[in-house]
């Protein structure tokens, strides 16, 4: 139910937005809509772990435990600091696609970084005998964007602070070979899916080193299968060590990590639908299921829609440094603009001056995610599932904020309500969910928010 003063509040954010349709921009995404083949989508990592990549999608994801969560999240903290670091030179979480293989380069300057980070000490020079997959991943997000040199930069969690970072620039000398192999391992991988069979694939490095299929007991891989990953040509790969990217970024990104606050949200959707987020935190949901994944790789209107979007020049489509460490989540941008990539089933195409209306969740998130960047236009992109006019099937709607602070402040007050709510164990005036969300909530029977409008978009 809404106060007086949510009200106001809201008022206030809607009437900083304004929408316009991008028609240019549209025309020449449809065009690469037209001319990519719609595929399945495999991503490098994928490619590195094929057989873990066949249970993940027969099976589905694996909730961490408690002790993996803790080194992902300080795994990720050690990846935030570094972009932080390097965004003033580099392209940061550059996507690239390429013929259904995904890509996300954690930096790009003249040639694709990779970060990597270790409970133990790091690798040392012997990196190809030690850690072959840093260096195959790195092969392949060199093969992606055409570059003949990567960068590793390896950190231990533990450690001296002079002791715990390593660089090295590797240099592939077939890089043809390289992207052959990365469309072949593809293949491979999808028809191993569809057919429900792993056979044809290479033995799971990650057998015996926590394999959390394995520990569930869903996969029925022995550690005695045939076949190993191929090496990439990474015998002849040149491997140099960069104790002057250590010397330079080492102390400062030991005394980053001392530094760094703990974000307080994981997810700009936390303040978006903050009557969600209430539940999803104090009355969490046990997943249930019945334990099958889908029987194939599925190739969704979605994905399709990040093909056009992310295949496009590499570079393009990277990440936006943020002003804050909060949220954790990432900001992508499609130019330098931070975007949303949606799809939608209703029968009715919006024009601009109803999507305030109609779907006022895309301004608040944009809105956020703007104010976090230090950005004041955003856009929608937006693929019509049902609509047989090809000038219809994607459309791109630019949101200008002015002034962006009004979404600033509404930042701060929701952060503000969210957390009194949840250290009163009551959602008290946190704004309703929209209609929408009704049908599938897991909390409908408790949150009050309303029933379901039939509107279905993602």
């Amino acid at each position: 139910m809404k106060t007086g003063s949510s009200s106001l509040e809201e008022a206030a954010w809607r009437s900083a937005v304004a929408v316009r349709e991008d028609s240019t921009l549209a025309t020449e995404l449809r065009h690469r809509w037209d001319a990519v083949v719609p595929r399945p989508s495999v991503s490098v990592t994928d490619l590195i772990a094929p057989r873990r990549a066949f249970w993940r999608a027969r099976v589905g994801p694996v909730p961490p435990t408690p002790e993996r969560q803790a080194r992902l999240d300080a795994g990720r903290r050690v990846h935030r600091v570094l972009e932080r670091l390097l965004a003033r030179e580099a392209a940061l979480e550059v996507r690239v696609r390429r013929e259904g293989i995904v890509g996300r380069i954690d930096a790009l300057t003249d040639r694709p970084i990779e970060f990597k980070t270790t409970t133990t000490a790091p690798p040392t020079d012997q990196l190809v005998e030690e850690r072959p997959e840093y260096i195959e991943q790195l092969a392949l997000y060199c093969a992606l964007a055409d570059r003949p040199v990567g960068r590793l930069i390896a950190v231990a969690q533990e450690g001296s602070p002079a002791d715990r970072m390593r660089t090295w620039d590797v240099r592939f000398r077939d890089p043809g070979g390289l992207s052959q192999e990365m469309r072949r391992r593809g293949e491979v991988l999808r028809a191993a899916i569809v057919s429900g069979q792993p056979s044809q694939l290479p033995r799971c490095r990650w057998f015996d080193r926590g394999c959390e299929y394995r520990a569930i007991g869903a996969c029925d891989c022995s550690g005695t299968e045939s076949g190993e990953v191929s090496d990439l040509g990474l015998q002849r790969a040149e491997v140099t060590g960069r104790a002057d990217v250590d010397q330079l970024l080492g102390p400062r990104l030991a005394e980053e990590l001392r530094s760094a606050p703990v974000s307080r949200f994981a997810r700009f959707r936390d303040l978006v639908y903050p009557r969600r987020t209430f539940y999803e935190r104090t009355r969490p949901v046990e997943e249930t299921g019945s334990g099958e994944g889908p029987s194939a790789p599925l190739s969704t209107p979605y994905e399709h829609l990040l093909e056009a979007i992310e295949s496009g020049p590499v570079g393009e489509v990277a990440r936006l440094p943020t002003l804050s460490d909060e949220p954790e989540e990432e900001v992508p941008a499609l130019r330098g603009v931070p975007y949303l990539a949606r799809t939608s089933r209703s029968f009715v195409q919006p024009r601009a001056e109803e999507m305030l209306a109609r779907t006022p969740q895309y301004a608040l998130e944009l809105g956020f995610r703007c104010a976090s960047t230090g950005t004041r236009v955003g856009r929608v992109i937006l693929a019509h599932e049902k609509s047989s006019d090809p000038d219809e099937q994607l459309k791109v709607f630019e949101f200008r904020f002015d002034p962006i602070t009004t979404f600033s402040r509404l930042w701060r007050s929701r952060a503000s309500q969210l957390e009194r709510a949840l250290a009163s164990g009551s959602p008290g005036d946190l704004p309703a969910c929209p209609a929408w969300m009704f049908a599938s909530c897991a909390y409908r029977e408790v949150c009050g928010c309303g029933p379901v409008s039939g509107r279905s978009q993602r």
